[in-house]
C-alpha cells in the first residue's frame, strides 16, 4: 500500500480532524479490529477504516499491518498507541480533577448486590464525614479494567474477587466470610427436608466475575471441610447475590449469606444461619483505581471511609453470630 505523505507544513499540525482521527486510530488499535471498534464508537466498520487511511495518509506511514481482514500493528502504530494512552491518561486526570474540583463528584461502579445492601444504606454516614464530596453509585457486574474505567468515566471500582485486578491500584480490600442462610421458618423444616427430597440450594452464579456458577458453594464446603448436603438436591439459579438471599427470606431454600451483605437481614431475623457451622474465608471486596491522587483525594478519602466502615460491619455480624451459636449450646 503506498501513502502519500501531505508535506504542507500543517500536515502533522494539532487540529481537530487530527484529533478526531487519532482518537479513531486509538480505539481500533485497542481492541486489535477495526469492527470492534466500530461497535464501540457507534459508527460503521467502514467509517474506522475511512479514518485510519485518512490518518496513515496524512501522516506518511502505515499503523496497520492488513491480512485477510485481519489488523496488527506496525512498528509506526504500537509507538503512536503508546503515545496515545499516555495522552488520554493525561486527559482523564485532568477533566476527573477539573469534575471533582467543580462538584466534588466521585463515580463508583460497585457490585450490585453490594451497593442495595450496604453501600447505599451506609452513605449518609460517609456524607456526614465528608460534605463535600457527592458520590454517584453505579451498580455493575463488568471486568475490572483501567480501559473501562478510563472510557466510562468511573473513579473507583469495588470488586469481590479473589485476586486484585491486573493494571489498577488496589486501595483497600475486606475478606470476607460465608455460611449457608435461609428463613427462620425454612430453618425448622430442615429436619424433615434432609430426611426426605432435601433442602433446595439458591446459587449466585454471578459471584465473581469468570468464575464456575457453583464457586460459592463449592469453596464453602472446601473451607468448611462439609459435605452438606450429601447427595444430590435441588439447585436454583439467580444472577445475583441479593436475589438468592431474598429466595430464602421466602422460605425457598438455603443461599450462601455473606456476613458483610446479610447483616441487616440477620439483625432484622428476616435470615438465620441455615447449619451450626462457623462462617469460612469467601472471596475478597477490593477498592480498586487506576487514579489514586494523593492521600487528601476524594479516591482515597472513600476508600478509607469505605475499608473501615465495612470492617465494623463485619466484625459485629460475626461477634453475632458467635454469641448465637454459644446461646445454642
Amino acid at each position: 500500500m503506498t501513502f502519500v505523505s501531505e508535506d504542507t507544513p500543517d500536515a502533522r499540525r494539532l487540529d481537530g480532524q487530527l484529533l478526531s482521527d487519532l482518537w479513531v486510530f486509538r480505539a481500533a488499535a485497542r481492541h486489535g479490529s477495526l469492527t470492534a471498534a466500530a461497535q464501540r464508537l457507534g459508527v460503521t466498520q467502514g467509517a474506522v477504516s475511512q479514518r485510519v487511511l485518512r490518518l496513515e495518509a496524512r501522516l506518511g506511514t502505515a499503523l496497520f499491518n492488513r491480512q485477510k481482514g485481519r489488523v496488527s500493528l506496525t512498528e509506526s502504530g504500537r509507538s503512536l498507541l503508546v503515545a496515545m494512552t499516555q495522552v488520554a491518561g493525561i486527559l482523564n486526570d485532568s477533566l476527573s480533577r477539573i469534575e471533582q474540583e467543580r462538584h466534588g463528584a466521585l463515580v463508583v461502579s460497585c457490585v450490585p448486590s453490594l451497593a442495595t445492601e450496604w453501600l447505599v444504606p451506609h452513605l449518609d454516614a460517609f456524607y456526614q464525614l465528608h460534605p463535600g464530596i457527592e458520590v454517584f453509585v453505579r451498580a455493575e457486574m463488568q471486568p475490572s479494567t483501567a480501559e473501562r474505567m478510563e472510557d466510562d468515566g468511573i473513579d473507583v471500582i469495588i470488586d469481590y474477587q479473589p485476586e486484585p485486578p491486573h493494571g489498577l491500584h488496589q486501595l483497600a480490600e475486606v475478606p470476607e466470610y460465608v455460611f449457608p442462610v435461609c428463613s427462620p421458618r425454612y430453618r425448622e423444616r430442615l429436619p424433615a427436608l434432609e430426611a426426605a427430597e432435601g433442602p433446595v440450594l439458591l446459587q449466585d452464579d454471578s459471584s465473581c466475575w469468570g468464575a464456575p456458577v457453583d464457586v460459592e458453594w463449592r469453596s464453602w464446603r472446601e473451607a468448611a471441610n462439609s459435605t452438606w448436603p450429601d447427595r444430590a438436591v435441588p439447585t436454583r439459579h439467580f444472577n445475583l447475590a441479593t436475589l438468592a438471599n431474598h429466595a430464602a427470606m421466602c422460605d425457598q431454600g438455603v443461599a450462601i449469606g455473606r456476613t458483610i451483605l446479610v447483616s441487616r437481614l440477620l439483625l432484622k431475623g428476616e435470615l438465620v444461619p441455615a447449619l451450626e457451622i462457623a462462617p469460612v474465608p469467601g472471596s475478597t471486596y477490593r477498592l480498586v483505581t487506576n487514579r489514586p491522587g494523593d492521600a487528601r483525594s476524594p479516591v482515597r478519602r472513600f476508600a478509607r471511609w469505605w475499608a473501615e466502615a465495612m470492617a465494623e460491619t463485619q466484625t459485629s455480624t460475626l461477634e453475632l453470630l458467635a454469641a448465637e451459636r454459644l446461646s445454642s449450646d
